[in-house]
């Protein structure tokens, strides 16, 4: 496999600095295939100038609230069987979150899985947070927004995958599911998934372990639901994908999936259903009531 960073000259800036990796890294830009996959949790770096956010290097390796562990591996193999461009971000999600709105207040934690404080994230200004946004999450979503539009000049409507893992274990409620399917209102590509991963004999979980119609992220939301794309963000349990082989395996399983499900090139076209309806007093009872669940042990 080959990832192909962007090209051209570094340009200093006042976070990121020469040996600072990109926001983030375009696998297979060139691809044949009519699929458009982000990964938005993909690494654990953080910028030089923040000292890794005052947390321990393997703080940052081991903390879902830092990234999606497995995730960058899935969605490389991914873009190889499915051909298709890949994006993928270079930066922790504790610098800040690419799948939430900027004024979201886990946009840029405070806190790691274990409700440890992040000191790098503690007692920000509005110009700490403005570079991060300025430097890191702009930079993403207007890559993502340009090899839509490229689909686009091209007459194709692509189908968007985003790729995401989750935690075995929230608080104390033990998660039965092997793979999830979050979809808002759309369900020309999640509804065949989860019945052809059941069919496979998978525990899956129809908008678990987080339902998307009511905790709503951003990217899936910015750059497929708004333009009516088929898209679909999955979500793996991280102990599945803890090796190269795992990943790889994962990788298949969707590509096989997704090869089967696209056979039927209409899916390639916009939705023109009924529109759901964000609300984000449900969304804030909703994301007290899961944490409330989870505390309990309760699914």
């Amino acid at each position: 496999m080959t990832i192909i960073p962007e090209t051209g000259n570094f340009v200093m800036s006042s976070l990121l600095e020469e040996g600072d990796p990109l926001p983030y890294v375009v696998k297979n830009p060139e691809g044949k295939g009519k699929f458009l996959i982000v990964c938005d949790h993909a690494s654990h770096n953080v910028p030089q100038k923040l000292n890794n956010l005052g947390l321990s290097e393997q703080d940052l390796q081991i903390h879902h609230m830092t990234w999606d562990v497995g995730t960058r591996k899935v969605a490389e193999y991914l873009s190889d069987i499915l051909d298709s461009p890949t994006i993928l971000a270079n930066y922790s999600r504790l610098v800040i979150d690419l799948n939430r709105r900027t004024n979201h207040p886990t946009s840029i934690s405070p806190y790691t899985d274990n409700e440890s404080p992040v000191p790098g994230n503690l007692s920000l200004s509005p110009e700490d947070r403005l570079v991060r946004i300025k430097e890191i999450y702009t930079p993403y979503h207007q890559k993502i927004e340009a090899m839509r539009e490229e689909f686009f000049s091209r007459d194709i409507i692509p189908a968007f995958i985003s790729i995401h893992s989750f935690v075995p274990r929230f608080y104390k409620q033990i998660r039965p599911w092997e793979i999830g399917v979050l979809w808002r209102q759309d369900g020309r590509l999640p509804l065949p998934t989860i019945e052809y991963f059941k069919k496979q004999g998978f525990v899956v979980g129809d908008n678990e372990p987080y339902d998307a119609r009511l905790l709503r992220g951003t990217t899936v939301d910015s750059h497929a639901d708004s333009f009516g794309l088929p898209n679909i963000l999955v979500e793996i349990r991280n102990d599945l994908i803890q090796t190269d082989e795992q990943c790889q395996a994962w990788a298949q399983r969707l590509g096989d999936c997704y090869k089967e499900i696209t056979q039927d090139e209409r899916i390639f076209s916009c939705y023109d259903g009924p529109q759901a309806v964000h609300d984000p007093d449900q969304e804030n009872r909703y994301f007290e009531e899961l944490n409330e669940k989870a505390k309990r042990g309760d699914l």
